[in-house]
């Protein structure tokens, strides 16, 4: 699945996994752009979750994209860099 992020960056999630420590469902996911760190986890219900922005507002933190409709770039970014140890 593909995710804009409030901030506007997009991610791919790769899958959901059990924090060990915390018994917390943790979301695996990765950057669709140059970025020092490609991986990332976020507990599941703060992924999912919305976020307050400055003015009072909620907004998905993570909202759905069809891969479709991702701007050419990113399409363009997953061609070169293809999942892997993952799927």
């Amino acid at each position: 699945m593909y995710y804009r992020h409030f901030k506007g960056k997009f991610y791919q999630t790769v899958a959901e996994a059990l924090d060990t420590t915390t018994e917390e469902v943790v979301v695996i996911y990765r950057t669709l752009y140059a970025s020092d760190h490609v991986w990332f986890t976020r507990p599941a219900a703060e992924f999912y979750g919305e976020k307050e922005l400055a003015d009072g507002t909620h907004v998905k933190r993570f909202a759905p994209v069809e891969k479709d409709q991702l701007p050419h770039e990113v399409q363009e970014y997953l061609k070169k860099h293809p999942v892997q140890g993952f799927l």
